[in-house]
C-alpha cells in the first residue's frame, strides 16, 4: 500500500488547507504566467506600433523557463533579426539537436513507426534536396540549407519515434515547426508567398508554445509519478 503523508486527514494527521499540494496551485500559476508572457510578445511582435529591438525574439525566450531548446531558438530569432542567415540556421540546428536529445530517450523503434518515419523523412528531403537546396545561390548557404534541412527532418523523426504521453501534440508541434521552416525556405529561394510573414510566424510561435506546454505537462507528471 503507498504509504501516505503524515498530514493528510486520510492518514488521521488532519491535513490543514494552509498546507496546500505542493505544486497543485503553483503550476496553473506558472502556466498563466507563462502563457500571457508569451502572448504579449506575439502581440509585440505583430504590433507595427512597437519598434522594439529584436522583437521577434521575445516569444521564445520567455518559454525558455521552460525548455533549453528555445534559449536557442530565440538567440536564432535574434539572428534572424539582424539578418545572419547563417548563424540562424547554426542556432536552430542546435536547438533541434537539443529537442532530439529530448525525445530520444523515449523512443520506441517499432516496425509501425519506422515505417511511418521512411515515408515522412523521404518526403521531406525530397522537399529538400530537389525542392530547395538547387535553388540557394550561394555555395555556403547551399551548404547551410542542406545541413539544417537534414538536422530539422531528424529532429521530426525523433518525435515520430517518441513514446511519451503527449507524443501527439508533440507531433503537431514538430509538424508545424517543419511547415513554418519549409515556408521560409520556398518564400525566400523559390518564389515570395503571400502573407509570408502571417503564415511563417504563426505556425513557428504555435509550435513553441506546444512544445513548453507539453513539456511541461509531461515534467509534471513525470514528478508525480516520483512522489511517494
Amino acid at each position: 500500500m503507498r504509504p501516505c503523508k503524515r498530514t493528510s486527514p486520510a492518514c488521521g494527521g488532519g491535513g490543514s488547507p494552509d498546507e496546500p499540494d505542493d505544486g497543485k496551485y503553483r503550476r496553473p500559476v506558472f502556466i498563466g504566467a507563462l502563457t500571457f508572457g508569451f502572448g504579449l510578445g506575439v502581440a509585440l511582435f505583430f504590433s507595427t506600433g512597437a519598434p522594439l529591438p529584436c522583437k521577434v525574439c521575445y516569444p521564445a525566450a520567455w518559454l525558455s523557463l521552460v525548455l533549453f531548446a528555445l534559449l536557442l531558438s530565440a538567440a536564432g530569432d535574434a539572428a534572424g533579426a539582424v539578418h545572419d542567415f547563417l548563424l540562424q540556421m547554426f542556432l536552430f540546428a542546435l536547438a533541434h539537436v537539443a529537442y532530439i536529445r529530448y525525445f530520444l530517450p523515449s523512443a520506441e523503434f517499432s516496425r509501425r513507426r519506422i515505417a511511418a518515419a521512411a515515408v515522412v523523412g523521404a518526403g521531406l528531403l525530397l522537399f529538400l534536396f530537389a525542392g530547395i537546396v538547387p535553388r540557394v545561390a550561394s555555395s555556403v548557404e547551399r551548404t547551410g540549407v542542406a545541413l539544417y534541412g537534414t538536422v530539422i527532418a531528424a529532429m521530426l523523426l525523433s518525435v515520430l519515434f517518441y513514446r511519451g504521453r503527449y507524443a501527439p501534440g508533440f507531433r503537431v508541434a514538430a509538424l508545424l515547426f517543419v511547415f513554418s521552416d519549409a515556408t521560409i525556405a520556398w518564400n525566400k529561394f523559390v518564389e515570395p508567398l503571400p502573407d509570408a510573414t502571417l503564415r511563417i510566424m504563426s505556425t513557428y510561435y504555435a509550435a513553441q508554445y506546444l512544445f513548453a506546454l507539453l513539456a511541461l505537462a509531461a515534467s509534471s507528471r513525470k514528478a508525480a509519478a516520483a512522489r511517494p
